[in-house]
């Protein structure tokens, strides 16, 4: 599905890949970073997609996969040295995605690739209490925030996935508004809605998965301490 409504946001992805500039990219759960850098990945082949950065272990098996490389054994000083000897004098960029609290231990291979190579990072918060030690080697990242899409944005979005998936509904607006009541601007609820309802799995209001979802979502929503 086409991007909507993130024209300016894709052009400066696309231009920190081109030009090597580090960045990080942050906003709310659901918001469309991934997405985004995965749209501005078309332009840039070489660069190397990490899509899962939660933890050294997840980090490394997805760079491994995407350099169609094998480890003699499952060691993470092992999988780093192998993926640090792979990159070295490449001119080419990494995007870590999915980045939640850096320990120690992440943070050292993060900065070891920082120091070769230009990095786009992919996380909700720039806060300390949501990232953790990746706070220390950012001084030089530049930063671009996602904020929700617009109610329209979001329903321009909506129609587009319908489009996309051929779906029709018997009742489109009575269906738009469910959506849109139950996802908020959350996009990636609002694409699992949509492919639910493609494939019948669900009746509006009815369904376990759709009132777990939107349990799920307002539970997202609170900031408790």
């Amino acid at each position: 599905m086409s991007l909507i409504g993130r024209d300016k946001e894709l052009a400066a992805v696309r231009e920190h890949l081109r030009a090597g500039r580090n960045l990080i990219v942050f906003g709310a759960e659901g918001v469309g970073k991934t997405a985004l850098v995965s749209e501005a990945l078309r332009d840039a082949p070489d660069a190397l997609y990490c899509a899962d950065t939660s933890t050294l272990k997840s980090a490394c098996e997805s760079l491994l996969l995407r350099l169609n490389l094998t480890v003699p054994q499952a060691d993470n000083i092992v999988r780093k040295r192998a993926i640090l000897n792979e990159t070295a004098g490449r001119n080419c960029g990494f995007v870590f995605d999915h980045i939640g609290w850096v320990g120690p231990r992440l943070l050292s291979f993060l900065d070891r690739v920082r120091e070769s190579h230009p990095m786009i990072v992919v996380t909700r918060s720039v806060a300390w209490s949501e990232m953790g030690h990746l706070k220390m080697i950012l001084w030089d990242f530049d930063k671009l925030e996602l904020a929700p899409l617009s109610r329209e944005a979001t329903r321009q979005a909506l129609r587009a996935r319908m489009k996309e998936l051929r779906l029709r509904a018997p009742d489109s607006q009575r269906f738009e508004a469910n959506v849109l009541r139950i996802a908020g601007h959350n996009l990636h609820i609002l694409m699992e809605l949509c492919q639910q309802a493609a494939s019948g799995q669900y009746v509006f209001g009815k369904h376990l998965s759709t009132q777990l979802l939107d349990v799920d979502r307002r539970i997202k929503e609170l900031r408790l301490p």
